[in-house]
Parts: C-alpha cells; structure tokens; sequence
C-alpha cells in the first residue's frame, strides 16, 4: 500500500450534537451493510486498517476532516452502528476509560465469535506498548479500538495526543504484521523531525543488541548508562538528537519528547523491569515485560547506539490527504460547508431503498460503480476545504 503526505489532526474540545450524531450512525450502518455485502467480514475491516480509507469514511459521515475527533467519533458511530448488526463485526475500546475494557468485552466476545480472546488481549496490549514504547513520537496513547471479525479477523485504530502541540496522531495496525518491523499500515498526524522508531526495519540490529542488554549483569547496564549520561552532559546544552543523527538541525521548540529532554531531566532505567526482562529472547516479549516503559527503552536505545554503535532509527514515520471526501455531506464545523439535515436525511432515505433493494435488483450495483468512476473525475476545488478549531 503506498501511502504518502499527511493530515494534521488538531485537538478539538467541541462534541457532535446529538442530531448529527445518530445520523451518523445511520449512515455508518446503511455504508457497512453496502461493504459488507461487496467484500464480506475481512475485507470490511482491512479496508478500516487504512487511514486513507478511514478519514475518507469519516468525512462521508459529516465529521470534520482534520479532527483528532475523526478518530474517536467515528470508532464511536462504528461501535454503535456495528452492536445492533449481525453481520460477523464487532469493535471493542474506545477513548479514555473504555479503552480499559477491550480485555473483558474480548472475552465477552468470545462467547459468540469463534475468536481466541486470550491472543486477541495480549495482540491489543502489544499494539498499545509498540505506539507508546517502541515507538517514542511525543503523543500519549488515550484511544485504542479494535475491530473484530467472527472469523478472528482484526484491525486496531489507536490514537495519542501530544498535550504541547494541542496535536493528535492515529495510527493504523493490521493483523497481517511482524509488531516489531515496520508494523504499521499508516499513521496520520503532523510529522515532526525526531522520534524515536525502534519499530523500524533500520533499527533491527538495535533490536537484537537491547535483547542482549537486557540480559546482562545489571550492574553493567547501569555502567553504559552513566557513560551514555557522560556523553549528553559533554554535548553540553545542545540536542542530543543532533548528535545522534550527525546533523548540526536543532528539533523545532514545539516539538519536545523525552529526547529532547534528556539533560534537563536525566535518563534511567526502571531495576525492576531489568530484572523481569532476563531471560527474554525477542523484542516482542521485552515489549510485554511489565514496567518496560518509555524511559527504559529510550535508555536501553541509546546505549544500543551510543556505546554499541548499533543504529536506531531517529526518523518518524508518520505518512496521508483525502479531503475530497469532506464534500459529501460537509462537516460538523462547516468545512467545506456546513451540514444540511435535509440533505443528510435525503442521503440515508435514498442509501435505505439501494440496501433493501440491492439484493433485488441486479443493475443497482454495476449503477454504484458508474457512479464512483464519475466522482474520481470530479474536479473537486479542495482548497476550500479549511482548517477547523
């Protein structure tokens, strides 16, 4: 899948009105039933694991394009719309405090999927430790959907916020992934200059080194630490991320994660995680590690890098545009224009009579697909579609 440019995904502190908001879901359930019935339960939810098609399909429903609410509004309408179908799809998480539930609505799942619940919790929580550990951008996780075939098909939508920037950033997994190569199938958000990416392919021998790490005398470890600590202090007020990457480019002020930060703060790493880590044999179990955290893994990093010289990737991912898609219906913050209910009504009305009548009438579907080749020739005017806040 070549995915290239990107979306930048401003913090909005508005909420969907109630009216908007259940149409949404209308339509959401009007546009799976049509999904569905072309590409059945897999094909369904690895169109979802696309963060071109899933902005696409949030600004169809009528949700701003540039939102950090695209991804929490929009997971929402699917889990509503999806829990009173039977169609084989579930999804399961969601913002904040329901992202904590996935492990018990998995299992609940379970009595009716042919699903293994226990695979499907430790994959969640690997996904969350890769975006939150193994992968180090500036954004703390604070949503984590998945969704869920019948037939053990899955997809994750997690997002981060990065409370400085007032930025948010989505990032896309599919079940077909290594976790720990180039995982995911994209991430949108605003890219910045430095992260670091132990999930990338460069890193891979970085990998390996922190496995052996971690699996040395602690006493040794905390020995390249001090040295590492040596080091920073003597690049003096400059950033390290300079000297790592051998440029003299100062990172941007607004971005600041915590290798921006390393000499004001200091570097550690937790004992107790070191302790539980010996023994372990991948980068996938060291993730799973209980009390594995930023911090240690921004540590074991650099001693892989600095003391091993065993490169890490310092470049961050983030890749996308689909704005044309914002001119179905308009969005909630009237970018490119202001949602009509009339009009939105006369959308659901018309897709309600194509679903009831699609299995009927066997020139209804070779009709949508004249259609969509008419629209990809629309010389849609995109610059009009504005920034919203």
């Amino acid at each position: 899948m070549g995915l290239t440019g990107f979306a930048d995904l401003p913090l909005h502190e508005g909420h969907v009105p109630p009216w908007l908001f259940s149409r949404m879901v209308n339509l959401t359930s009007l546009l799976i039933r049509l999904m569905h019935d072309e590409y059945g339960v897999k094909g369904t939810i690895r169109l979802f694991s696309n963060p071109i098609f899933f902005q696409s399909f949030n600004n169809i429903i009528g949700m701003d394009w540039d939102s950090s609410g695209s991804t929490t509004v929009t997971t929402a309408a699917l889990k509503e719309a999806l829990g009173s179908m039977d169609i084989g799809i579930k999804v399961v998480g969601g913002k904040g405090e329901h992202a904590l539930k996935v492990p018990d609505e998995l299992r609940e799942l379970e009595r009716s999927f042919n699903i293994s619940s226990e695979e499907l919790i430790t994959a969640s929580r690997l996904v969350a430790k890769v975006d939150n550990v193994a992968l180090q951008d500036g954004h703390r996780l604070y949503h984590h959907s998945m969704i869920i075939g019948d037939d053990g098909t899955w997809a994750i939508i997690q997002q981060g916020l990065n409370p400085e920037t007032k930025y948010a950033r989505r990032y896309h997994w599919w079940m077909e992934t290594s976790f720990i190569n180039n995982p995911h199938e994209g991430i949108v958000g605003v890219k910045n200059d430095h992260a670091l990416n132990t999930v990338s392919s460069i890193s891979e021998r970085a990998r390996s080194t922190i496995i052996d790490i971690v699996n040395q005398d602690p006493v040794k470890v905390n020995r390249d630490l001090l040295r590492v600590k040596s080091m920073v202090r003597g690049y003096g007020n400059k950033s390290i991320l300079s000297y790592i990457s051998g440029s003299d480019y100062e990172p941007p002020s607004y971005y600041n994660p915590r290798l921006n930060i390393i000499v004001n703060r200091g570097l550690g790493v937790s004992e107790e995680a070191l302790r539980r880590a010996r023994g372990v044999s991948s980068f996938k179990d060291l993730l799973l590690v209980k009390g594995m955290g930023p911090s240690t893994m921004l540590a074991l990093a650099l001693i892989a890098q600095l003391i091993y010289d065993m490169p890490v990737d310092w470049t961050d991912p983030v890749n996308l545009d689909p704005r044309r898609f914002a001119f179905a219906l308009g969005g909630k913050d009237g970018s490119p224009y202001p949602i009509s209910k009339e009009i939105y009504d006369t959308v659901l009305d018309l897709l309600n009579r194509i679903v009831d009548n699609i299995s009927k009438d066997s020139g209804l579907k070779p009709y949508l697909k004249h259609i969509a080749k008419v629209a990809k020739k629309l010389n849609l005017p995109v610059d009009l579609v504005k920034p919203t806040y």
